[in-house]
């Protein structure tokens, strides 16, 4: 056997060798997308029945997806559940004034919003 045909061989080898690892990488990847696409599944439903257990559900659903838009604004804040719940509480202030009594328009010094209250 000369030279030239041992490393023909050897490349036939080695090209075998890579095909099964491609096939090999293939499966984990698509093992791997199956698991997020469960896990993404199980999310949407629970997401879903929370919804569904709450007075939202008699809401059509382009209120729901305008009311969702808002909420996904919260998600920078540290603590998103507490602001809302300042924002929607009755403070018994002043007319024209947020939650920690800062004028409605502007910063708060208290929660590190900017905007508007109406």
């Amino acid at each position: 056997m000369t030279r030239a045909e041992r490393l023909e061989q050897t490349e036939a080898r080695a090209l075998a060798r890579l095909a099964v690892e491609q096939r090999r990488l293939a499966q984990v990847q698509a093992a791997r997308r199956e698991e997020a696409r469960k896990a993404l599944t199980k999310r949407r439903l629970l997401v879903g029945e929370m919804v569904l257990d709450t007075p939202l559900a008699s809401l059509d659903d382009q209120v729901l997806q305008g009311l969702f838009q808002v909420l996904a604004a919260l998600v920078a804040v540290p603590d998103p559940v507490a602001l809302l719940e300042g924002l929607l509480s009755d403070v018994g202030g002043p007319p024209g004034t947020s939650v920690h009594g800062t004028p409605s328009v502007g910063w708060c010094a208290t929660c590190g919003v900017i905007g508007t209250r109406a």
